[in-house]
């Protein structure tokens, strides 16, 4: 989910372990131009620039010879793109033996991370859910009007997502005062422009398999799994699971007590905007545009 904190959690980690590298290098990836620039330059500064052009092999030799920590964030955009230069160098410095370290950042976690993980010690992955204590800090730093408990859920409403609660903060102040009993007097979740923003570019990218998932549990919340397979009839188990796998993986539905939930304020979009169609077999793909019109 975005605005959760991956890249403020990422960047505290290198300022933690920093003195344990030789060499840190760090790429937003969205501002690669592309792939080859990025290995270029990650070569030239573990080569101490003896190295200026691309090869991947020459990384490994020096991630071997030397302690490398290298951080790549907002890696989905090329993941979404299908970009599979970056999936085979995750897979290689995975299956190396070598002295460094590679961190990524990402919405969903790519399927051949999963199965690494499974089988080698030295992968890794974190699935980060929003942090109460970040939250509430972040209420706390604006000095809000509200108890304690008023605070805690007003953040449990929102995930405890960093960025969710800054934008709600701004709307709190402008229309409540900053009077957090105030708002939470209406009983409704605000999405406002920007968290609809925030929440359409997940929404986006989901196929129409996928939206009618989020849309049953939304409209439900006590339904069971099988009852909710059974309300797609038209669509294959192995489809289905590959739809409830990828929104588990990008933290858009959660698991309690063994059923599938949606985040409060995720639903309250889901059921503002969505509009259900019918699930074909075909249909799972991802479909270009915005799936989820405002009402």
């Amino acid at each position: 989910m975005g605005g959760v904190g991956k890249t403020t959690l990422a960047t505290q980690l290198a300022q933690h372990i920093h003195d344990q590298f030789d060499y840190i290098f760090w790429r937003s990836v969205p501002t690669v131009l592309s792939f080859d620039e990025m290995i270029t330059d990650l070569l030239s500064l573990i080569s101490n620039h003896q190295e200026s052009k691309p090869k991947i092999h020459r990384v490994l030799h020096y991630l071997c010879t030397y302690r490398c920590l290298i951080i790549l964030d907002d890696l989905e955009t090329e993941l979404d793109k299908l970009n599979l230069n970056y999936g085979r160098f995750i897979q290689m410095i995975a299956e190396t033996n070598h002295r460094s370290c590679l961190i990524f950042t990402c919405r969903n976690q790519p399927a051949q991370i999963s199965l690494l993980e499974n089988w080698l010690s030295s992968v890794r992955s974190l699935r980060l859910l929003g942090s109460s204590e970040v939250a509430f800090s972040l209420l706390q730093s604006q000095q809000m009007l509200g108890t304690d408990e008023q605070k805690y859920q007003l953040c449990n409403l929102y995930g405890n997502n960093p960025l969710k609660i800054k934008i709600l903060v701004n709307t709190i102040i402008n229309l409540f005062n900053g009077d957090i009993k105030k708002f939470l007097a209406q009983n409704t979740l605000l999405v406002n422009n920007h968290l609809h923003h925030l929440l359409e570019q997940q929404f986006n990218c989901l196929s129409v398999l996928e939206q009618q998932i989020m849309y049953y549990l939304a409209i439900n919340s006590q339904i069971t799994i099988t009852n909710l397979a059974n309300k797609l009839p038209d669509v294959s188990k192995s489809h289905f699971w590959q739809g409830i796998e990828r929104l588990y993986s990008r933290c858009l539905i959660e698991q309690k007590a063994g059923k599938y939930i949606l985040q409060p304020v995720i639903k309250e979009y889901v059921m503002e905007h969505f509009q259900p169609q019918p699930v074909l077999e075909l249909a799972n793909k991802r479909k270009p545009g915005n799936q989820f019109p405002v009402s």
